[in-house]
């Protein structure tokens, strides 16, 4: 094997674990996943976040779920956001299309998920957000 090729090699990563770490890292201090429900369980600190940081850790927290097999899709509607994050369903709406032009959600046909190229963005959100509105 060349040099180059070994050294090439090094950049080659397990997505899925490092997609379970950033997950981890994220989620970690605002919500808590019930072993035999699955339902999301906030911590003190996600009650202090603003309705469009909610939304972020709600739907990454779907994606945990997902990974985990908990859940049949990372995919969630204005609603189920809402449910799960307590905040307002008109809130939603406006807040995922502010997410989806920001790039950190995609919008199929009116559910929305965070995909795995939008992880990064999503903890630069949610690490600045005292910079958030």
């Amino acid at each position: 094997m060349s040099e180059k090729q070994r050294t090439l090699e090094n950049l080659l990563v397990d997505e899925q674990e490092i997609s379970e770490e950033i997950l981890h890292d994220l989620l970690a201090d605002y919500i808590r996943i019930g072993k035999q429900s699955g339902d999301l369980i906030p911590q003190q600190s996600f009650r202090v976040l603003t309705a469009k940081e909610k939304v972020v850790i709600v739907l990454l927290s779907q994606r945990a779920r997902h990974e985990l097999d908990m859940v049949e899709t990372e995919w969630m509607t204005p609603t189920e956001i809402s449910d799960q994050s307590g905040v307002k369903k008109g809130t939603i709406y406006p807040t995922v299309r502010e997410l989806d032009n920001d790039g950190i959600v995609e919008d199929d046909d009116g559910s929305y998920r965070i995909p795995a190229h939008g992880l990064q963005e999503a903890r630069e959100y949610i690490d600045g957000g005292e910079n958030n509105e």
